[in-house]
């Protein structure tokens, strides 16, 4: 798989989590926030174990501790999300979950020592100002003591992306079952113990096949098939674009009025998605933001 389709996967989870906003948000209306992260992992570990067991790939100890620490990171993402959003602004949620697209080049640089260039530092601090916009026309901003663990959830996210960087060798469909089976587990105590709802209604019922087998499933599998292929900064920066798409689907299906504002920060986002494609072009045409080591082989060229 070459580098620009491995790019084109993350805008793809992008697009499908973009849509999973209105999908989660029709299923809350019958389930409490925790029961969701059961269900919604639960029926994702399952779906991920057949193609496992038919794949039959070969176990080892370092997918199995790959898939481990990044469904760790994951469930403790999605736990921080969902305490943070009862205590803050929808928008300042929205707005502080997506700045993992800032913290994941350093992050990849501190643990695998994969140092961000020019272009994907300039991407990002795009990507986030255009996702602030966003949340900005949505909710208002305004810090509160919940902001803390929408910042704690960002990292994490952030953390769940890294712990994927160095996946080159090991089997997706292995890593996709452990890491969704370990944020089922550790959803159980939250949410098991919670009253159920006795009806659910078809509503519900499309909006939870959405969200468990697309965008789980699928998106955290297209997401560990991507990362072999293309760094972890790029990757946290197209997949973040699930604030414009969630917008588009708005618009769409929702018939939200698209303020000015908002065209700003999906214009915004998309200059970033621009950014991370276009590295090619931009490397040739402007030099100052090609990498040190693109400058010094075209010097001595």
């Amino acid at each position: 798989m070459s580098k620009k389709t491995a790019n084109l996967l993350c805008i793809l989870v992008g697009i499908i989590w973009g849509g999973g906003f209105i999908a989660t948000a029709a299923a809350l209306e019958t389930f409490s926030p925790f029961q969701m992260l059961i269900v919604r992992f639960g029926g994702a570990a399952i779906l991920a174990w057949i193609p496992m067991l038919l794949h039959k790939d070969p176990m080892t100890k370092k997918t199995v501790k790959t898939g481990i620490i990044s469904g760790i990171f994951l469930y403790v993402a999605f736990a921080f999300q969902t305490f943070g959003v009862d205590q803050t602004e929808p928008g300042m949620n929205a707005f502080l979950t997506s700045v993992n697209v800032v913290i994941v080049p350093y992050l990849a640089w501190a643990v695998w020592k994969q140092k961000p260039d020019s272009i994907i530092v300039l991407a990002s601090l795009v990507c986030v100002i255009g996702i602030g916009c966003l949340s900005l026309s949505t909710g208002s901003i305004g810090f509160r003591p919940g902001d803390l663990l929408s910042l704690a959830c960002s990292f994490f996210f952030a953390a769940q992306i890294v712990s994927l960087g160095k996946s080159e060798d090991l089997s997706i469909w292995n890593i996709n079952a452990v890491q969704l089976t370990t944020a089922a587990v550790l959803s159980l105590p939250f949410g098991l113990f919670s009253p159920w709802p006795a009806h659910i209604s078809m509503t519900c019922i499309v909006s939870l096949v959405y969200t468990v087998f697309l965008s789980t499933f699928l998106c955290y599998l297209l997401q560990t098939t991507a990362q072999k292929y293309t760094s972890c900064a790029a990757a946290s920066i197209l997949m973040g674009t699930e604030s414009l798409w969630a917008n588009v689907f708005s618009f769409l299906i929702l018939h939200q009025v698209p303020s000015v504002l908002m065209i700003a920060g999906g214009l915004l986002i998309f200059l970033a998605i621009l950014l991370v494609e276009g590295r090619s072009w931009i490397e040739q045409h402007l030099p100052i933001l090609a990498p040190r080591s693109s400058r010094t082989v075209k010097e001595k060229a």
